[in-house]
C-alpha cells in the first residue's frame, strides 16, 4: 500500500515542478536583452521512473524492476534562437533597431500548464481513492 502513495506522491511533486517552471517561462515572455548570450532561454523539464535500485533488488524482482514513481531528472534550457522585434527606440535595440526577445511559445506553455494540472489532479484522486480504500479494509479487519 506504501508503493501506491509514494508512486502518487512522486507524480504530484513532478507536476508541481513542472508548473513552477511553466510559470517561470511565461513570466520572462516579455523580458529583453542586448544580444543573443543574454537572452532567457524556455527551461523544460526532464523526468523519468524512478526504479528500486540495486542489483539484488533486480534480481528479485525477476529482472522487471520495482516502480517507485517518477522523479526529476533535471531541467534543460532549450536552444531556440531569440525572437527579435524591430523596436528601435528600445534601450536593448541593436544598430538595426532589433530587440531579442525569448522564443517563449505561449499557448504551449498554458498548455503544458493545463496538462500538469490535469495530471497532478488525477495522482489527488488517486491518493484519495488509495486512501479510502485502506480505511475500508481497516473498517473490516476491526469487525472480524
Amino acid at each position: 500500500m506504501n508503493a501506491l502513495f509514494e508512486i502518487s506522491r512522486s507524480g504530484m511533486d513532478v507536476e508541481w515542478k513542472r508548473v513552477e517552471l511553466v510559470a517561470q517561462n511565461i513570466a520572462n515572455l516579455g523580458t529583453s536583452a542586448a544580444d543573443d548570450a543574454g537572452v532567457y532561454r524556455p527551461l523544460r523539464l526532464l523526468t523519468g521512473s524512478r526504479a528500486a535500485a540495486g542489483f539484488d533488488t533486480l534480481l528479485a524482482s525477476g529482472g522487471a524492476p520495482a516502480l517507485r514513481g517518477v522523479e526529476v531528472l533535471g531541467v534543460e534550457a532549450q536552444a531556440a534562437q531569440p525572437r527579435l522585434v524591430h523596436e528601435p527606440g528600445h534601450p536593448h535595440a541593436d544598430a538595426a533597431g532589433m530587440v531579442r526577445y525569448p522564443a517563449v511559445d505561449h499557448i504551449g506553455e498554458v498548455t503544458t500548464m493545463m496538462k500538469a494540472v490535469r495530471t497532478y489532479e488525477a495522482n489527488v484522486a488517486m491518493l484519495n481513492a488509495g486512501r479510502s480504500m485502506f480505511l475500508k479494509a481497516l473498517e473490516i479487519g476491526n469487525r472480524a
